[in-house]
């Protein structure tokens, strides 16, 4: 069963959250000085994630015309990591992106959500060749972020500044260890 995450207030410090600081547990890795945080699916939402949250971040300065779009070269990433509040340093998240809580809307709620965790993507361009090189690697598809997701109109309509990977969906996969949680989460491909 999907699990669909949309956008919500009030914004929240630990859990499913979008934009503002990261998570403490992050401040200090390495590509936060390459990259920018964007968000955070929470422990347990799926089996993969059992006691462990994934921020998805995207190379500072990135634009959709750069060249790093295609696996295993992505401007996006992603770290799994102990649950963690959000940390004090808003500057390492993404520019123009609000602070504020993903929340679980039902399947038939009938919106585009901005996060689907399922077991098989929802592809745009419908194809599934553009999967090739991440599923030839022994991963396995968690989530996508799909832009189509981002409010709209209302309190949230602010919520982000600018499209970042041109009205498309980003998509992460990963090899689940001996026990069935990830260790490692890889962004697979953009489609657009």
């Amino acid at each position: 069963m999907p699990l669909f995450l949309t956008p919500a207030l009030p914004d929240q410090v630990d859990g499913a959250r979008l934009g503002g600081a990261p998570p403490v547990a992050i401040e200090a890795h390495p590509l936060m000085r390459t990259h920018r945080y964007l968000l955070t699916l929470p422990a347990d939402c799926r089996p993969w994630a059992a006691g462990v949250e994934v921020s998805v971040l995207l190379r500072a300065g990135f634009s959709i015309g750069d060249d790093d779009l295609v696996y295993p070269r992505m401007a996006m990433r992603a770290l799994v990591h102990e649950p963690s509040p959000r940390g004090s340093r808003p500057d390492l998240g993404w520019p123009g992106l609000r602070s504020v809580a993903l929340t679980a809307i039902p399947d038939d709620e009938g919106m585009t959500p901005l996060v689907r965790i399922d077991d098989e993507p929802v592809l745009i361009q419908n194809q599934p060749d553009y999967a090739a090189a991440v599923l030839a690697d022994g991963h396995r598809f968690l989530f996508q972020v799909d832009e189509d997701g981002w409010p709209v109109d209302g309190e949230l309509a602010d919520v982000i500044d600018e499209y970042l990977w041109g009205y498309g969906s980003v998509y992460f996969y990963a090899t689940p260890g001996p026990g069935g949680v990830v260790s490692e989460v890889v962004a697979g491909f953009i489609d657009f």
